[in-house]
Order: structure tokens, then sequence, then C-alpha cells
């Protein structure tokens, strides 16, 4: 009889790990995603709906490259010259990225140019982190949200034309919506060269359909955007 008791405890608990584990379950971010339109590259759609707080001196760079653009001169970015764009501005362009999701690992591989970058689950920065294009990511789990912490970024990468700065510190929170059709990020953008105060931007993606894969993008090959260096004033 002692051993029956035993065997039923034991099996009841083994039950109960496994709904543990179930109601704990991280959600499933894997798959080709493609942001939606009204989100994408050239629109900053801002939490509150107010226009971005830019500081002057990235505002008076903005004007500067808007009057170059309506003289009909050469209006040159990093980016035209193939240099990555970074996790946020390469996720808002019109291609695909692929989210590969492991219990302590998120990775970004983005269809354009192949850029790539590795999100890591209750981890800890580097205590030298090496500033690069893509920053250092590390995340936690807040519920069904996962909370992405990046620093670290070169100040070599945009935000639309805005030249993001090197102590630029970016915060989003991803969750599945639309029952998980569509991945929601609102970032949080702390950056005090260019902008005046914190805010938040808003960008949803949308799932594609299964068996979708990347296709080869290369921006070095049949470039349309590269500048005419001799028009450079």
């Amino acid at each position: 009889m002692t051993n029956l008791k035993i065997a039923v405890a034991a099996a009841l608990g083994a039950v109960g790990m496994c709904v543990a584990t179930a109601a704990y379950a991280a959600p499933d971010f894997s798959g080709v995603w493609m942001v939606e339109r009204y989100y994408s590259t050239g629109r900053m759609r801002t939490v509150d709906g107010m226009p971005p707080p830019i500081a002057p001196a990235a505002q008076k760079e903005l004007d500067y490259l808007d009057a170059r653009d309506k003289a009909g001169l050469q209006v040159i970015h990093n980016t035209m010259m193939g240099w990555p764009k970074g996790l946020i501005q390469a996720s808002r362009g019109n291609f695909d990225f692929e989210i590969f999701q492991e219990p302590k690992q998120l990775s970004f591989f983005f269809e354009e140019d192949h850029q790539y970058t590795f999100i890591y689950i209750d981890a800890a920065h580097p205590a030298n982190v090496k500033p690069s294009f893509l920053g250092d990511s590390v995340a936690h789990w807040e519920g069904d949200t996962l909370v992405v912490d990046t620093i670290a970024t070169n100040g070599e990468t945009p935000l639309n034309s805005i030249q993001v700065s090197a102590k630029a510190h970016f915060t989003m929170r991803l969750r599945l919506v639309n029952d998980g059709k569509s991945l929601e990020n609102i970032v949080t953008i702390d950056d005090p060269v260019d902008f005046t105060r914190t805010w938040q931007m808003k960008i949803v993606y949308d799932r594609r359909p299964p068996g979708e894969h990347l296709s080869e993008s290369v921006y070095a090959e049949n470039n349309q955007d590269l500048p005419d260096l001799s028009q450079a004033q």
C-alpha cells in the first residue's frame, strides 16, 4: 500500500511539473517576419502620436540633407555604401527577416545583405563590451513579453535619416499579437545626443506563411543606390 501511495504521489508530481512547465512556456517567436508597411522605413510611428523629439543639432543635419535632396544634389548615407543598418532599422526595411528561438537565445537573420544579430536571454552585458553596428543585446521575460536591452552601438547606424549616437540605449518589448500572426515591438529610445528626451516607437511585423524562406539579397550586386562621389560637396 505504501509503495502504491508513493507511485501515485510521484505520478501527481510529474503531472504538476508538466502543467507548471506548460503554464510558463515562453511564446515562440520563431519564423519569418515582414514589417507592416504602416511601420516601415521612412515612418517613425511614436506611441504617443507626437513627432519624435529630435535635438536641434540632429534637426539641422536633417534640414541640410533635405535641402541637398531638393536641390538635386547627392545625399550620401552610410547604408548606401553597404554599411549595416542596425537591428531596429533593418527590421523595418522591405525585406523579410527570420527569428530562431532557443531557451537562452534569440537569433535574428536579415534577408537584406545577410545581417544577423543575437539576443542572449537571462544574461548580462559584458563588462567591457566592444561597440558594434548592432550593439550588444540581452533580454528577460516579463510574462508573455520579451524585454530586450541593447547598448554599445557604434554611432554609425541610422534611424531613418538620423544617425543615432554611440550613447544610444534601446529597450525593445516584443510580444505576439493578433493570435500569434503578428509580432509587436515597442521600442524605447534613449539617445541624449540626437533626441531631447526618451521616447517610444511602435513597430508591428506580420508572420509570413509556413514554409517561407529568406532569399539572397546582396547589397553590392546591381546596387542602384551607390552614390556618385563626384557630386559630393
